[in-house]
């Protein structure tokens, strides 16, 4: 990944994180009936995150092994 891609998650990232805070607050701060579409903010938004740390990515060193593991066959 080049350096504006990581720029690029990285932000994503801190707004997922940004945005989970906010929302955990503001069901803190009401009554349950009224905090439903902030718990689901938060939901979601803690779900993107997980998916984001647990998504793997090969790198450019393990594609360069298996191509020449494939060659010296």
């Amino acid at each position: 990944m080049d350096d504006t891609a990581l720029l690029r998650q990285t932000i994503r990232r801190c707004t997922a994180v940004l945005v989970a805070t906010l929302a955990a607050v503001g069901v803190s701060l009401q009554s349950p009936s009224e905090a439903s579409y902030l718990l689901i903010l938060a939901t979601v938004s803690v779900m993107y995150l997980a998916a984001e740390f647990i998504k793997v990515n090969p790198t450019a060193e393990n594609s360069g092994t298996s191509s020449s593991t494939e060659e010296e066959r």
